[in-house]
């Protein structure tokens, strides 16, 4: 029996995560953030875009948690108040609730020591011999990146698990979110994150944890999710720089990379621009793009800031040509099922065209 978890804040970003706790045995309760009130009753939907999901959002949060089972409290980007978290947590811990908070929650309201984080991370780098060498994993590896913010990558996370455990594979997957512990996905370890630990030793001891996994799982395909995007915005909105996705890149060999990119009007050019690019940087062959629901648009009266227009996937579908003019790349939406399922069938084939890969 399916345990109800309550999920807040719920928006855009998290949205994702209420559609796929199915995948960790969970029933969702969708509570919406406060700002998007104006939405309570209506369908998940009506904030990704995706298909109909038959999960409403709600925003009488106490009585909620009561019908839940545990609470699970996550980021927002548009939501930022330790009262509410802090009522909320101490509200479910009154009434006997288990309540999960994300790490970046944990570490942003300093609550490490008084809340329950999720899974363990905290893989520290030992036994790193010398001379560095990097350990061989003779497992195919998908790599799931994102070109920016809100570009569906999660949602293609998962829908990729979805599609091969399907399939009857044995899968290994790295999650770029930590609420993937949840659904038996692994964390990227804590070091790829400190500062204090040189990106030589990241890269070497990423692909440790790889190989070790691999030798103790024995899966038949690695998924990872490849935390931040791949380069840089522009000047003013960095996106990490890149350094994040180069030092994992650096650390294994990927047979394959998704690029999750917001929508818009691209052709092959473009397209041939980043798949060289992830070829000279980050060493990997990518030919597949996911669009997600989201246009990214430059804000009129700060032009530093970012905004982005939400649209739906049957407006996406009928932008887009699933196989591009030259049939040298593919180009899908990340929230259409259908596009989805051929992309990755199409993935499959082409890892079983080769018998050492799959």
């Amino acid at each position: 029996m399916y345990k109800k978890i309550a999920i807040f804040p719920v928006d855009y970003d998290n949205a994702t995560l209420v559609r796929y706790a199915f995948m960790g045995e969970y029933e969702p309760i969708a509570l919406l953030a406060p700002e998007l009130n104006v939405l309570e009753g209506c369908d998940i939907s009506r904030l990704d875009g995706g298909s109909f999901a038959n999960i409403k959002l709600f925003i009488n949060y106490e009585e909620k948690i009561q019908e839940s089972d545990l609470l699970y409290l996550t980021s927002s980007e548009e939501f930022i108040n330790n009262k509410l978290y802090k009522k909320l947590f101490d509200f479910s811990k009154e009434l006997g609730k288990e309540v999960i908070v994300s790490e970046d929650i944990s570490k942003h309201f300093e609550l490490s020591t008084q809340y329950v984080g999720l899974g363990d991370s905290n893989e520290v780098l030992t036994d790193i011999p010398t001379p560095h060498k990097m350990l061989t994993i003779e497992v195919p590896i998908i790599s799931i990146f994102s070109i920016g913010e809100k570009c569906g990558q999660l949602q293609t996370e998962f829908m990729a698990r979805k599609y091969f455990l399907s399939k009857g594979y044995r899968v290994l997957q790295i999650g770029s979110h930590d609420f993937m512990n949840n659904i038996g996905c692994l964390d990227i370890p804590d070091f790829m994150f400190n500062a204090k630990v040189d990106p030589f030793l990241k890269a070497i001891g990423f692909n440790r944890f790889i190989h070790k996994h691999c030798l103790v799982e024995k899966p038949d395909i690695i998924l990872l999710g490849v935390p931040n995007p791949i380069m840089k915005y522009n000047d003013s909105n960095l996106n990490g720089l890149g350094i994040n996705p180069f030092i994992i890149q650096s650390s294994i060999k990927s047979d394959i990379g998704i690029v999750n990119m917001h929508f818009g009007d691209y052709n092959d050019e473009f397209l041939e621009e980043v798949r060289l690019f992830c070829k000279y940087r980050l060493d990997v062959d990518a030919r597949y793009f996911g669009v997600s629901n989201t246009s990214v648009l430059k804000d009129v009266d700060d032009p530093d800031k970012l905004e982005y227009l939400y649209i739906t996937t049957e407006f996406v579908k009928s932008q887009l040509a699933f196989d591009t003019i030259s049939d040298q790349y593919t180009v899908f939406s990340s929230f259409s099922d259908d596009d989805i399922n051929r992309v990755f069938q199409k993935i499959e084939n082409e890892l079983q065209a080769n018998p050492a890969q799959l």
